[in-house]
């Protein structure tokens, strides 16, 4: 369980609740990391930008990133 309550999908703003939708879509559920972040959509909106980033720079392939984030979640005990 969390430690801090993140927001839910019902009390989201609209600009959270399509990030909520996007990961409801790709994973099944809405991580707890982006509940937190929902808390301050403007620091959820910096994130996203650093990850796109990180995308888009094309230094991490997307097979390494994937078993990086797989990684992190292990060692962090988390479900991925």
């Amino acid at each position: 369980m969390a430690r801090i309550k993140g927001v839910t999908k019902d009390e989201a703003p609209e600009e959270v609740r399509a990030v909520f939708e996007e990961q409801e879509r790709r994973y099944g559920f809405v991580s707890n990391t982006a509940r937190v972040y929902a808390l301050r959509p403007t620091i959820q909106k910096g994130v996203q930008a650093i990850a796109q980033g990180i995308l888009a720079s094309g230094l991490i392939e997307g097979g390494l990133r994937h078993l990086l984030c797989v990684r992190t979640a292990n060692i962090n005990g988390c479900p991925f």
